[in-house]
């Protein structure tokens, strides 16, 4: 149910809004329905595990003790946050969606055992989107606390076209397009760890694939299509690497080499490979053949400077500020940080005159370094960092499916990050974040374990 339920955007006010944040940007105050999901899925793991207690794995040291510390930096800011209530709040959220990826090393079975909910997820908020950028508008699944939608609409998410025309980019339940695209990403590029076995199943695998690919093209988010495409770049890359024209584990083939040379990697390397770069490119056609009418709207999208849409360059022209500020703001709290959660109000209080938005800067390890401080920015580094150290140590072993997948989907999030700060804050962002992280932790753990 969380799987399926990740872009939905339902939730309550959890407390008040202080009047001192500026309005919008208190991510961390509203309860989501996914945030019941999750706590409900703690609770009922802490209680099995009192009931039948057993060890509990922490995933590679270095990765644990990285985010050992950002917890730990994290609740050190409640007492010198400027806001307290707020980072304290928040520091609880952090500790959850911690909890939530070690459930996940520790009790999902492979990324096989989420292929139905992930193409569940991934078909249904795919034909919302695509339904909305076919009318232009909401579809009509009020009840399912989809956003009221009108491209002329001020505060709509739009992309503006060279004659003024204003193209709605789609929401589906989410609360913004980026983070509609970040998911769909994610997603698609962990249901390609799956690999069916089945010919039927391949077929409607390849199927979902599509509607999210062209789904994610109709967000028209830069991080989420780019760090799509990195993860599709960085799985291919994992699954040709290794052993490549290498001898087999054991040594020889009996009876001698194979005629015509050696074998170029293993069979289940080689299927493996063929599956993603076939599933993949199934989707990529399929959202380049929904891209060529589209064009327009890309061009003005990915446009920056002399010649750029008014809207997008004054986009472009807010963040630019909004890091500039940020950096100020780090820079004057650079041991404690100013607070988990605080970020909007402090920027607020160093430039009250600021002529945009006080939305947090779009750098996901700059809100990091300005809430935490140098060890927790240090820590968040590690914690992207980590494990493509690991995977470097291991380059001359093969990397199956489930850990290639699992790690084009982290690589997809942390492209994803350094364009916006969703998987920082509350809600689905932070959410997935962990799930991804936690995934990846399980895959590493059983292709540890598959190696003996």
């Amino acid at each position: 149910m969380l799987v399926v339920a990740l872009p939905v955007r339902a939730n309550r006010m959890l407390l008040p809004q202080p009047a001192s944040i500026p309005s919008g940007v208190a991510h961390d105050l509203p309860l989501f329905a996914i945030d019941v999901l999750a706590l409900a899925i703690l609770v009922l793991w802490l209680g099995g595990r009192l009931l039948l207690p057993r060890r509990i794995e922490t995933g590679p040291r270095a990765l644990a003790l990285t985010v050992g510390v950002l917890l730990v930096t994290g609740w050190l800011t409640v007492p010198t946050g400027i806001v307290p209530g707020v980072s304290a709040l928040s520091a609880l959220r952090l500790t959850a969606g911690a909890a939530l990826a070690l459930y996940i090393d520790n009790e999902v079975d492979g990324l096989a055992s989420l292929a139905v909910p992930l193409g569940a997820m991934l078909l249904l908020h795919g034909l919302v989107a695509i339904g909305q950028a076919a009318v232009q508008g909401s579809v009509g699944l009020g009840l399912l606390a989809e956003p009221r939608l009108d491209p002329a609409a001020p505060g709509t998410s739009v992309v503006t076209l060279a004659d003024g025309s204003r193209l709605l980019r789609a929401y589906g339940l989410a609360n913004h397009p980026n983070i509609l695209g970040g998911i769909l990403g994610c997603g698609s590029l962990l249901l390609l760890g799956t690999r069916p076995t089945s010919r039927r199943a391949r077929l409607a695998t390849r199927g979902i694939l599509v509607v999210a690919g062209v789904a994610i093209l109709l967000t028209f988010s830069r991080g989420a299509l780019l760090g799509t495409a990195a993860g599709l770049g960085v799985g291919a890359l994992l699954l040709s690497g290794p052993r490549l024209g290498g001898p087999r584990p054991g040594g020889p083939r009996p009876g001698g080499p194979r005629p015509g040379g050696p074998r170029r990697g293993g069979p289940r390397l080689g299927g493996d490979r063929r599956w993603w770069l076939s599933a993949a490119g199934t989707a990529v056609v399929a959202a380049a053949l929904v891209a060529l009418p589209l064009r327009d709207a890309l061009i003005a999208r990915t446009t920056i400077g002399p010649g750029a849409a008014a809207s997008e360059q004054r986009s472009v022209d807010e963040r630019a500020a909004q890091i500039g500020l940020g950096i100020r703001v780090a820079i004057a709290n650079p041991v404690t940080g100013v607070g988990l959660g605080a970020v909007s109000l402090a920027m607020k209080r160093a430039e009250p005159g600021f002529p945009f938005a006080f939305q947090p800067p779009h750098v996901v390890l700059l809100v990091a370094f300005t809430e935490l401080g140098i060890a927790g920015g240090v820590a968040e580094a590690g914690i992207m960092l980590v494990p493509w150290f690991l995977l470097a140590r291991r380059r001359r072993r093969p990397v199956g499916l489930e850990l290639a997948a699992a790690s084009a989907a982290l690589l997809a999030l942390t492209v994803a990050s350094l364009f916006d700060y969703y998987p920082w804050y509350g809600g689905q962002g932070r959410i997935l974040s962990w799930v991804v992280l936690g995934l990846w932790a399980m895959a590493w753990r059983r292709s540890e374990a598959a190696r003996g």
